[in-house]
């Protein structure tokens, strides 16, 4: 892990622990090696750094491209494994930049929904990110996060930011003799599915 993005994790980590009571559920799926992605909900901009500071290892991150106009932030957020994506449009340098940290081992996150869902209401999927799954024979991490798009609610209250992971799917072995198109929505579904039911789990505890 790079010294920087160490540093920056712990201090996200620490944050989130003063401030939201970050609750985390499910840490025992993490231990698996090798290249994957890490699938999860998206309700607020803090979703990204805490994805960085709640996994214990190095993860790399896809962001609107308009994130990286601005000279020093495209910098910062560079320097934390993020590369620009242009969202509406099949982007095929982000795919290549994807492929490249697959094949050689790292893990990605992204947000199968596409965007922001500031309700935290489920929407449907988007397939790129299963695309990618079946592409490159990657597993998928599926994750759900609450309560970030509260965060001014949460400081020093009763309720908590959580986090959840689930088992990962194996890519591999789902549906291998289907059309890949099928495959690639199934998959897609398959994830949602998966976290609604993180989600499900997270409204009990």
């Amino acid at each position: 892990m790079k010294p920087f993005y160490r540093f920056s994790s712990a201090v996200a980590r620490i944050f989130a622990k003063i401030f939201y009571g970050v609750r985390v559920y499910g840490e025992e799926n993490l231990n698996f090696e090798g290249p994957a992605l890490i699938a999860a909900n998206h309700i607020s901009l803090f979703d990204p750094p805490l994805m960085g500071a709640m996994i214990p290892f190095e993860i790399h991150f896809m962001a609107k491209s308009e994130l990286f106009k601005n000279l020093l932030f495209g910098k910062l957020i560079s320097a934390l494994n993020a590369f620009p994506v242009k969202r509406g449009r099949i982007d095929r340098n982000a795919l290549r930049i994807s492929g490249e940290i697959l094949s050689a081992g790292g893990r990605i996150l992204v947000f199968p929904e596409g965007t922001r869902q500031k309700s935290g209401i489920l929407a449907s999927p988007r397939p790129g990110s299963a695309k990618l799954a079946v592409d490159y024979n990657v597993p998928v991490l599926p994750v759900c996060i609450m309560n970030s798009n509260r965060l001014r609610h949460l400081i020093f209250s009763r309720r908590h930011l959580k986090v959840c992971y689930g088992r990962p799917i194996d890519t591999a072995n789902f549906m291998p003799d289907a059309r890949s198109k099928d495959r690639i929505y199934a998959l897609s579904d398959r994830i949602m599915a998966e976290i609604k039911n993180l989600q499900e789990f997270l409204k009990t505890v």
